[in-house]
């Protein structure tokens, strides 16, 4: 599948200072697996100066990248953007200026490449925009929804990582959980670790977990509204870990409607919906400071409209006894 007929040369500017090869990798060649990518580093196909390299390495202004062409049999997905599609996402965009660009993410769609992914949201907002510097600066799961921030240089995407990193960013979550949720518990507090696509939760650092990478979450819950058997939450996750909000729910005991990996699948079958397949996960709420501003700015927006028709349709029917 993979032929190689000449050699590109790329010239490393400012927005890609500081970044891995792997990662830079990854961004600029498309349709090409992660393992393909790996094995033209290790094998010295790829080279930065004319010299191997490793797939850790941190790209240098004015580095020199030689890389394969790779010819591929499929098509670039992206060179024929609808009008729909276009329209749908340009109208998503909530805020916008020469340093990022805030979007209210549909459910539905991947924030970034797969394996088995055909569209996703960053590689369409980089054809729409014609600007392959985009970058996503945090994520939000395929089918939740909700505010998501985009960079558009290297200097704003590290300046909001690292506001991440020290929990200087804000977000807060509408959730609907199953059941009653007790008034007593309004955090939680848990280790989780990632192993391949799910994430896990213990209760204490104990030895037996001593050579798995923990890290430590936090997650603030308050009532807004009991609706027969199910909660409407807003949620303020301190930590940003892998599916924080998902475990957490459900680890306690009252999972997020429509999760079908931590949830209760008998009870999401049971709630079945017409035309309604995502979780009841959306991102309402942002509070950041941009540096290039110079000021503290914040975005609040309301729930999708397939939410809202979530909400009518049990406030109507006592479905889960």
């Amino acid at each position: 599948m993979y032929n190689k007929f000449f050699i590109n040369f790329f010239k490393i500017g400012i927005n890609d200072v500081n970044q891995r090869l792997d990662n830079f990798l990854f961004k600029n060649i498309k349709n090409l697996p992660k393992s393909k990518i790996y094995s033209l580093i290790r094998k010295g196909n790829i080279r930065v100066n004319n010299s191997r390299i490793c797939f850790n390495y941190k790209l240098n202004i004015n580095d020199i990248l030689r890389i394969p062409l790779i010819n591929f049999k499929k098509k670039n997905k992206f060179l024929y953007l609808n009008k729909s599609i276009i329209d749908k996402f340009v109208n998503r965009i909530i805020y916008e200026d020469n340093y990022l660009i805030l979007v209210n993410k549909p459910s539905g769609i991947s924030v970034h490449d797969g394996n088995k992914v055909r569209l996703n949201l960053i590689d369409i907002y980089r054809s729409l925009k014609s600007n392959k510097y985009l970058n996503l600066v945090h994520r939000l799961d395929k089918y939740s929804s909700g505010l998501l921030l985009i960079s558009k240089n290297r200097n704003i995407l590290v300046n909001l990582n690292n506001q991440f990193k020290y929990s200087n960013i804000i977000k807060k979550y509408y959730i609907l959980v199953y059941g009653n949720w007790p008034r007593e518990i309004y955090k939680v507090s848990k280790f989780i670790f990632k192993y391949k696509k799910k994430g896990y939760i213990i209760s204490k650092k104990q030895e037996f977990y001593k050579n798995i990478k923990l890290k430590w979450s936090l997650t603030y819950f308050k009532i807004i509204e009991y609706i027969n058997n199910f909660t409407l939450l807003n949620v303020y996750p301190v930590t940003g870990r892998f599916h924080q909000i998902r475990l957490h729910t459900s680890y306690i005991g009252y999972p997020i409607l429509f999760d079908n990996l931590y949830g209760n699948r008998y009870l999401n079958k049971k709630l079945y919906i017409k035309n309604i397949s995502r979780l009841f996960l959306h991102c309402n709420y942002i509070s950041f400071f941009h540096y290039f501003l110079n000021k503290r700015i914040f975005f609040n927006i309301k729930l999708e409209n397939d939410l809202y028709y979530i909400l009518n349709v049990i406030k109507k029917n006592n479905i889960i006894n």
